[in-house]
């Protein structure tokens, strides 16, 4: 006999949405938490909302469609990703951002991004709100939960999974959906799964959230799906932004009065990208990466409160370069100074007259309001030839989102070796593979894989359930 028709693993937006969705389709559901707290690292995320052909589009005059989003997607990830996975997720991310204002959420404009065509970007207000309307929906529809609870095994018998164990206690289901996120915080499945990040990042390697959200991102949905025969996809799919070395979160867009130079001195990205041509532009670049700026940006830099629109150039800015920061750092030894750009320059190994040139070339780009080399927007540029010089080392270290994890359908069922659904086995969200892709850093996409594939998991459990009824 079952204790629940469906037990849910994870209260991040995942988690929640299958629960949901299963309760809505007559399952008994309880969701099981690691946590002592519900709603995981999705609570702290920006979660923007990527999706097409909702009715917030058509009131900002946005001329979309779910089909034009599928074929784009398909596009910039090179058709690495199943069609009916990718089609599932496009055509459903709208049904979502609607079904979400319907139930109380506040979307608070559309905005445009790096990757998206057209703007497609819904701002959600970030992803407390979103856990807070389907919190409120799953406890109105009865929804169980279980606190502080890690479970350790899958229950298997007869090649269907019937529960889980944890703490030396079962609890039996019909069905289970895995939701438990991603796995940036450990970096032991991150040397395994994501060994290009591991190479780049080193031992600065953190979730975003740094240490204090490690917790939220272990991975769990890799062991446990392992242990009865998961196919485990998606290696070195990843995203990931920089930081400096004592900064355990930061943007990829960084401060526009300073440069960012590779090995050679030179520069080779528009300092005020964002995610998808940051982590492109410094994962090919000649390391080691470095950002460099002078006394005057020091002192004038003034961080931004509110996070603008998404490809704004002027987004929020944290505290990292403001002046007593960089003086205390300066004293750690995490930032270089020197007194000119030729001392600067041999401490951090690069040929004096490279880095002279490419300031050069800046500091006349930044007076004529041009820049003849990246493009960036003049009106972030400031000359740098105001001595001291400082200097510090930029890593992609800072991970938003790991793809590795068992491989989905476009119903959301767990795939074995052989390409076969593992009976009573669901997944989505971070910890499912199959339904992001390798090409481009999309924009609003992990939150994106939750919401569809969270609903698609539940409803997928709750039918399955049904069906041994």
């Amino acid at each position: 006999m079952s204790d629940f028709d469906v037990i849910v693993l994870g209260s991040g937006f995942t988690g929640l949405r299958a629960a949901v969705a299963a309760s809505a389709n007559g399952a008994s559901v309880v969701v099981v938490e690691a946590q002592p707290e519900l709603g995981g690292r999705s609570q702290y995320s920006f979660a923007h909302l990527m999706g097409a052909g909702t009715r917030f589009q058509k009131e900002a005059g946005v001329e979309d469609s779910p089909e034009a989003l599928f074929k784009q997607y398909m596009r910039l990830h090179e058709y690495q990703i199943d069609a009916a996975n990718a089609r599932a997720l496009t055509y459903g991310i709208g049904e979502e951002i609607e079904w979400l204002a319907d139930n109380g959420l506040v979307v608070k404009g559309i905005l445009p991004s790096e990757t998206n065509e057209v703007s497609r970007i819904h701002r959600s207000g970030g992803g407390w709100k979103i856990i807070e309307v389907l919190l409120r929906v799953a406890r109105e529809q009865g929804v169980e939960f279980i606190l502080n609870t890690r479970v350790d095994r899958l229950l298997i018998e007869d090649g269907r999974v019937v529960g889980v164990e944890a703490k030396g206690e079962q609890l039996r289901s019909k069905a289970v959906v895995l939701a438990t996120g991603g796995f940036g915080g450990n970096k032991e499945l991150v040397a395994e799964w994501l060994p290009s990040v591991a190479e780049l990042a080193g031992e600065w390697v953190l979730p975003v959230g740094g240490e204090e959200l490690a917790r939220f991102a272990q991975g769990d949905a890799i062991p446990l799906a392992s242990a009865v025969g998961a196919q485990i996809a998606g290696k070195d799919l990843w995203e990931v932004t920089l930081r400096p070395g004592y900064v355990q979160v930061s943007l990829p867009s960084l401060p526009g009065h300073m440069v960012l130079v590779d090995a050679n001195g030179r520069r080779f990205v528009d300092e005020c990208a964002g995610v998808a041509a940051m982590q492109g532009a410094v994962k090919h670049a000649q390391g080691p990466v470095h950002l460099i700026f002078d006394d005057a940006g020091k002192r004038a830099y003034t961080p931004s409160g509110d996070i603008l629109a998404a490809g704004d150039t002027k987004r929020r800015l944290h505290p990292d370069y403001v002046a007593d920061v960089v003086d205390a750092e300066v004293e750690r030894g995490s930032i270089v100074k020197a007194e000119t750009i030729d001392e600067l320059a041999a401490k951090i190994g690069i040929k004096p007259e490279a880095l002279r040139g490419t300031l050069d070339q800046y500091n006349q780009d930044a007076r004529d309001g041009y820049d003849s080399v990246q493009l960036k927007d003049p009106s972030e540029m400031r000359p740098i030839e105001v001595g001291p010089f400082y200097a510090t080392e930029m890593r992609l270290a800072s991970i938003g989102f790991t793809g590795a994890g068992p491989r989905v359908n476009a119903r959301a069922a767990v795939l074995d070796e052989h390409n076969m659904a593992i009976p009573g086995l669901f997944a989505g969200g971070e910890c499912a593979s199959g339904i992001a892709g390798y090409g481009s850093a999309m924009d609003a996409t992990p939150t994106a894989t939750c919401l569809v594939f969270g609903r698609i998991a539940g409803e997928s459990a709750a039918a399955f359930a049904s069906g041994l009824s």
